[in-house]
């Protein structure tokens, strides 16, 4: 590892240890069927954490790490996501066109399979300095593996804090009114 490349993650949203593992210690072990592998990879994480809801799937994004999802357009066969976020940015300004999203491919595209009971496959159709976008592509009309998507139990994902009221500064503020007085 350079130093640049140290700077960057030790400086980034992702951090040093999970930017290592996943920008450096797995493509290292993988090889030249990185992209491939990690596909596989996140369909097995998708399993370990499997949501019901798109807005599930939003929120366990972002907590794994992976970024900050967005869905932008759906239909019956398709779904266009958009994942982006300064982890996002980060990875792929360190690593340009390098950039593997090998397990966000796989962890969508077995999420999506496990919602919607059908084979669904995920690739990406347009990559830019800030985001890609994801397309999910489903067919109605072809079953998922039965067994395994009989035996799913959906997580339930504990949801961010946003609708929490910010703390009053009462106190502090008080404190102030009595010093000047």
């Amino acid at each position: 590892m350079s130093q640049k490349s140290y700077d960057q993650l030790l400086a980034s949203h992702q951090g040093l240890m999970n930017g290592t593992l996943r920008d450096v210690i797995l493509p290292s072990i993988l090889g030249k069927e990185a992209d491939d592998m990690l596909y596989w990879i996140g369909k097995d994480l998708a399993r370990e954490y499997p949501v019901a809801t798109h807005d599930d799937l939003i929120i366990l994004t972002h907590q794994l790490g992976l970024g900050d999802l967005q869905l932008r357009r759906h239909d019956k066969t398709s779904q266009v996501w958009r994942l982006g976020g300064p982890i996002v940015v980060e990875r792929i300004r360190r690593d340009e066109e390098q950039t593997s999203f090998g397990l966000e491919l796989g962890f969508l595209a077995q999420e999506i399979e496990f919602q919607l009971g059908t084979v669904a496959e995920a690739e990406i159709t347009d990559r830019h300095h800030e985001y890609v976008d994801i397309t999910v592509k489903n067919d109605p009309k072809s079953d998922a593996d039965s067994e395994r998507s009989e035996l799913v139990t959906f997580i339930h994902v504990a949801a961010p804090q946003d609708n929490k009221p910010a703390p009053q500064k009462k106190h502090k503020h008080s404190l102030l009114k009595k010093r000047k007085q």
